[in-house]
């Protein structure tokens, strides 16, 4: 499923699981947004929502319980300001809810 934003489409949801991040038993908040950092610059993002993003920047998330959201940015390749909304979804896992376009 996509979302229409000013005529640029990106996916709704997009799990990232991160099992790289973990090699202790728990994960911290910042843990979290260090990987939603990552996801939103990667290769697999890039290539599921057709833009290359960089200067990604997440807010810590207020806990690593699941359901718990928060916000981040990235720079799309043309130049363009996202705005993202990802979820902790299990306790490796993320889920980017939203991607808009920040007018």
């Amino acid at each position: 499923m996509s979302r229409y934003v000013s005529n640029r489409i990106i996916p709704v949801t997009a799990v990232i699981v991160v099992a790289g991040m973990l090699s202790a038993c728990s994960t911290s908040p910042q843990d979290f947004k260090t990987e939603g950092e990552k996801f939103l610059q990667s290769p697999e993002l890039a290539q599921e929502a057709g833009y290359t993003f960089s200067r990604a920047q997440c807010e810590e998330p207020a806990s690593t319980t699941v359901g718990t959201q928060f916000s981040c940015t990235a720079t799309d390749n043309d130049g363009d300001d996202w705005e993202f909304v990802i979820e902790i979804t299990g306790e490796r896992e993320l889920t980017v809810i939203s991607g808009d376009l920040i007018n």
